[in-house]
């Protein structure tokens, strides 16, 4: 597939972050953003769910740390790529381009949604705080294992066991790197 093909990407099974709004063509290049915003944003949202503790669950602050990490996240993508436009453009030209950036970007910003939401409702004590930890855990990696399907779907294949395999794959070098994280920077 040209990297300059354009998909339109209505389709009822889609995530709504892959979702081109009624008459939009997404070209790949827009789609293989908004799949890596997706990879990275659920990997640093893992990194906040694993580092919370049975206190900071029961407190509170684990699903604000959740929140607040996919919008910095968010924040941070969008200044890096508002800088990244400016280049070879003169004063100004890049602002068109910026509002593909916040709208590709919203799947760093969705992936901290329902992992805050658990994290948040185990502030009441309806669910024991590791049950929240692992429940919010597992959410996430279960969305970086299925990702195979919705790249194949959008490549416009048929989903394979190599298609299951390659997700845990990428849910277990995910993993890998949420470990060094913590390891080494928190």
């Amino acid at each position: 597939m040209p990297a300059d093909e354009e998909i339109t990407t209505t389709a009822s099974r889609m995530p709504g972050w892959m979702i081109a709004r009624a008459g939009e063509q997404l070209s790949v290049e827009r789609l293989r953003v908004r799949l890596a915003a997706y990879v990275y944003g659920n990997i640093l949202v893992l990194t906040a769910i694993v580092i919370a503790t049975g206190k900071s669950i029961a407190g509170g602050e684990a699903a604000l740390l959740v929140t607040v990490t996919a919008l910095t996240t968010y924040s941070a993508h969008i200044l890096a790529h508002d800088v990244g436009q400016q280049l070879g453009r003169g004063h100004g030209e890049h602002r068109p381009h910026m509002a593909h950036e916040i709208r590709d970007a919203l799947p760093i910003l969705v992936s901290g949604l329902v992992p805050a939401v658990i994290l948040f409702v185990a502030t009441f004590s309806f669910i024991p705080t590791q049950l929240a930890q692992l429940t919010a855990a597992v959410w996430v990696v279960g969305r970086l294992a299925l990702i195979g399907f919705i790249v194949e779907r959008l490549s416009g294949r048929r989903p394979t066991w190599r298609t299951l395999s390659g997700g845990m794959l990428l849910a277990l070098l995910s993993a890998v790197v949420v470990v060094l994280k913590v390891v080494f920077a928190h």
